[in-house]
């Protein structure tokens, strides 16, 4: 590629097999040309590494990168070291966009001068038949001040806090990188785009289609790596309560609990060590404790009841009996 394209698309890959063509194929076919697009091969073990390279070979646009597996934050950090994009959109590997979506992000965020411009997405484990029907680029526009920020989170069909289904100044993401070696890093990334952008421009419609599988990291039993859950909702906490946004911060407490809770819970049930809901709870203190952020009775409660629910059922039992042996005491007065 002679010029700078407009747009790079990036796409970790790995164990995408089945549908790595459906995913590059919806990527070449936009509307909008002028992108390059950069699939990385996350040591995936399949045929994946191989149709990178077709692709790449077919259309100048292509490049293919190669690594040892390392998971997909180093993967999409190796390709912003190759992006030549002024604006960035990541895909995941068993994902399809719209044949219109890059060209109606891209002139939404010039008409609106937004720093982000993103759409809603479209969550399914079958591909829809009409995906692929016209849209007509209506859009609004929003200031990242807290008001927005906090509906932004709460709205489910816009992917506020992940990667995909975005178009971002590169410069922004260049700034703050996805920490490698973790999951859920995009959450924890995103928060540190959303403010420097100051301005997103926000299109009414499903231009994105993510896959669900219950097979994936994020969907299927707990495992261990999903309590990187916690440590990308800390960071994210901590990040807001240094901006001054304390309603924000607030509501990212009430998903950790929330999360600290699931966490306890997981460990049990899938993986059979109760031992590590004790740990969980005592790194949720420390962490709490060292950002001197104070819980309600109920938060409390909350995650003692599942860091240690069978002591908690002894002490209910117990202060239920003395609760009886106090109001007989009473009466017998």
């Amino acid at each position: 590629m002679q010029n700078a394209p407009k747009i790079t698309v990036i796409v970790p890959v790995y164990r995408a097999e089945k549908y790595l063509r459906d995913c590059v194929d919806s990527i070449l076919s936009q509307t909008l040309s002028d992108f390059q697009l950069i699939l990385v091969d996350d040591g995936s073990p399949d045929g994946c590494g191989r149709i990178c390279d077709d692709y790449a070979a077919r259309d100048n646009r292509v490049l293919s990168l190669h690594q040892e597996n390392a998971g997909q934050a180093a993967a999409r950090n190796l390709a912003l070291e190759k992006a030549a994009g002024e604006w960035l959109c990541f895909v995941d590997s068993d994902d399809r966009i719209h044949p219109d979506m890059l060209k109606l992000l891209y002139q939404t965020a010039q008409e609106s001068g937004a720093g982000i411009s993103l759409c809603r997405m479209l969550e399914s484990p079958v591909f829809p038949p009409d995906f692929g029907r016209p849209r007509d680029g209506s859009y609004h526009l929003e200031t990242m001040d807290e008001e927005n920020l906090l509906r932004l989170y709460d709205a489910d069909a816009y992917p506020g806090w992940v990667a995909c289904a975005k178009l971002i100044r590169a410069k922004f993401v260049k700034a703050y990188p996805f920490c490698p070696g973790r999951v859920y890093e995009d959450n924890e990334a995103v928060c540190h785009w959303l403010i420097p952008a100051k301005k997103i421009a926000v299109l009414p419609e499903d231009l994105y289609f993510y896959r669900t599988n219950p097979n994936s990291t994020t969907k299927s039993r707990f495992t261990l790596k999903r309590l990187d859950y916690l440590w990308a909702l800390e960071r994210i906490q901590s990040f807001y309560r240094s901006q001054g946004y304390r309603r924000l911060a607030e509501r990212f407490l009430e998903r950790y609990v929330t999360a600290v809770e699931n966490a306890c819970t997981g460990v049990r049930r899938d993986l059979n060590r109760p031992e590590l809901s004790g740990k969980i709870a005592a790194q949720a203190r420390r962490y709490l404790r060292r950002e001197k952020i104070k819980l309600t009775k109920r938060q409390k409660l909350t995650i003692l009841e599942a860091a240690y629910p069978k002591e908690m059922s002894r002490f209910w039992y117990a202060a239920g009996k003395l609760k009886k042996l106090l109001r007989r005491g009473g009466h017998g007065a």
